[in-house]
């Protein structure tokens, strides 16, 4: 399964795969009554030929080589607290995202995000936490099920998280270099509206846009450009032309983003097959999107010739998205039993659905293919 992801270039964006099987990996994410654990996500980086493994109940992450999905080291987090999120309580790690330029790895822990460094990948070594208060939601930071990141945000390389799910603010940004984090004035944090909570988000690290999807119905679109940050308050701001709502969709919470075409997939997070494919607009001109379609996920088969009926990944949320070495923008998304992921070529999906609407069949095309897991 990682095959796909190991021969790409370019950001990989939190892909989570809740069934990856590997004994190398599986070994090492037991619980503590020795019973290998369930995968609960992954984050991926081609350039630097690496992929780290973790479970939401247990402190210890495994880092594994993308060329043979073998491990190659552990890494504990030695948590102490733990989070509740929508999908689960008793939570240790509720995700990680790999800073590829700076080989570092962000974990997120109930006693705060962890910076690892894997510059010498066979003894990831911590370098320092930030955002400890990340224990108490209503006062701290909140940690959605599937953060975001983006490294090349003229503000600061921003963590984007939060969500809401305890009466926290919608979104939270921790400065990944210096551990400063921000949560919304008083006027910005009215121009966040929410039908339950944010329960992902996804960024585009080109145009600086951030999607948060709602648990229920909405999905909210951020011009990260337009932010003001107040280092004293600890506080920042946006014009209400920088935050956009839409509530055409619900539960539109597997999120897959690709920066470098601009392309997005969301899932339905509950189960489903219906899923959106956009293109995000410039922010300069527009915020929102120039194309997008609404389909469900075709009944086909895989690549052993079985049946596949699709029901989507449910916490926490089973989709990402890469560049492959063509520049085609894939999504990758796991199914809710964790039996097939899909490989969703974007483009094509966008362009066939809008030429023709009425029959369109991606699996004819290959612009969606189904892989059986191990």
């Amino acid at each position: 399964m990682l095959a796909p992801a190991a021969s790409t270039s370019g950001n990989v964006n939190f892909v989570n795969l809740t069934s990856l099987v590997n004994s190398g990996i599986t070994t090492s994410l037991k619980d503590s009554s020795g019973a290998a654990a369930l995968i609960s996500g992954t984050s991926l980086d081609p350039a630097n030929n690496i992929g780290v493994a973790f479970n939401y109940y247990i402190s210890k992450i495994s880092l594994f080589s993308l060329a043979t999905a073998k491990e190659i080291a552990t890494y504990d987090a030695q948590t102490v607290n733990t989070l509740s999120s929508s999908g689960a309580s008793g939570v240790k790690i509720s995700g990680v995202i790999l800073d590829s330029a700076n080989q570092t790895i962000i974990l997120a822990t109930a006693d705060g995000l962890q910076m690892v460094s894997y510059a010498t990948q066979t003894s990831p070594t911590l370098v320092k936490t930030i955002a400890s208060n990340i224990a108490n939601p209503t006062t701290g930071v909140e940690i959605m099920e599937n953060f975001a990141f983006d490294p090349n945000l003229p503000a600061g390389p921003m963590i984007i998280t939060g969500g809401g799910y305890s009466s926290g603010p919608l979104m939270v940004l921790v400065n990944a270099k210096t551990g400063a984090t921000y949560t919304p004035d008083t006027a910005t944090s009215a121009l966040f509206v929410k039908s339950q909570y944010i329960d992902a988000a996804a960024v585009d690290s080109i145009y600086h846009v951030a999607i948060l999807a709602d648990e229920s119905t909405g999905t909210t679109l951020v011009d990260l450009n337009q932010l003001t940050l107040n280092a004293t308050t600890g506080k920042y701001s946006l014009p209400a032309a920088a935050v956009k709502r839409m509530t055409t969709y619900s539960k539109m919470d597997n999120l897959g983003l690709e920066s470098t075409n601009h392309l997005l997939m969301m899932g339905y997070g509950f189960g489903g097959s219906s899923m959106v494919v956009a293109k995000l607009s410039n922010p300069s001109v527009s915020l929102g999107f120039t194309q997008e379609v609404t389909l469900s996920m075709p009944t086909g088969a895989d690549n052993t010739g079985a049946s596949v009926y699709w029901s989507g990944g449910k916490d926490p949320h089973t989709a990402g998205a890469y560049l492959d070495a063509s520049n085609a923008s894939m999504a990758v998304w796991l199914n809710g039993n964790g039996t097939h992921t899909a490989i969703i070529d974007l483009q094509k999906v966008l362009s066939g659905a809008l030429a023709n609407s009425t029959s369109y069949a991606p699996l004819t095309t290959k612009d969606i293919t189904y892989f059986k897991m191990p």
